[in-house]
């Protein structure tokens, strides 16, 4: 425990070094610029959209982003020779991902409650948003550790955004029909997308929420065990 409280100490000052802390708090700043000037009558409909791209997408390019900034300074191979485990040095990262996944939310959640008359249910979004946070924060990994350069990772979440996020994007704003649920309950985006509505009272069958939660818990577990955590010792070795 005392060996994760100084990996995350040590992490956060990345954060705040790289600016990604900061970076986040300026997008969160403009998707409460926009929903002021979407206006109250409408500004509704979109906090969970807004929450589900942050959370979601932000998550996956800030620490992809991150991820780069290590491997410039070299710092993943110091990292390995330290007496903390690999599974602490992830585990720092994922804990730092999700805490900027909740620093927006919380934002955008408490304007939406207290300027927009947003219902919303605390208790459900906040381990939900956790949830989607870890899972995003994963892929994002998994893809900033696979490609050879920032802007083959810039590339490779342009892609992940059109095959998954931008069809449950569409779909939130009624621009592809029901028809296409079916297909898209396969897409972790809609999964987590599924989870946030839910938090702001959607009619989303609790089956719908049981599998969104359990498939992607499962995709996390099995995606950090078979690919992130061998691929995070490879990477360091070689860097």
């Amino acid at each position: 425990m005392n060996s994760l409280m100084v990996l995350l100490q040590a992490e956060f000052k990345r954060l705040a070094k790289y600016n990604i802390i900061q970076v986040s708090l300026g997008v969160t700043v403009l998707w409460l610029a926009v929903l002021f000037l979407i206006g109250q009558n409408e500004a509704g409909a979109f906090i969970p959209l807004f929450i589900f791209m942050d959370v979601s997408l932000m998550t996956m390019l800030l620490i992809g982003a991150g991820l780069f900034y290590e491997r410039q300074e070299n710092t993943l191979k110091t990292l390995m020779v330290t007496p903390a485990s690999t599974a602490g040095i992830i585990a720092s990262k994922i804990v730092s991902a999700v805490y900027i996944a909740l620093q927006s939310t919380i934002l955008i959640a408490l304007a939406g409650h207290f300027f927009f008359d947003a219902t919303i249910n605390f208790f459900a979004l906040i381990p939900l948003v956790v949830l989607v946070a870890i899972s995003h924060a994963v892929i994002g990994y998994l893809v900033a550790m696979y490609v050879k350069d920032f802007t083959s990772m810039l590339a490779m979440l342009m892609l992940y955004m059109f095959v998954f996020a931008f069809p449950s994007i569409f779909y939130a704003i009624d621009m592809i029909g029901g028809v296409w649920e079916t297909l898209l309950i396969v897409s972790p985006s809609h999964a987590a997308m599924i989870l946030i509505d839910f938090s702001f009272g959607a009619e989303e069958t609790m089956t719908l929420v049981v599998v969104g939660v359990v498939y992607l818990s499962l995709l996390s577990i099995l995606l950090m065990r078979f690919f992130v955590y061998p691929k995070y010792i490879e990477t360091a070795i070689k860097e």
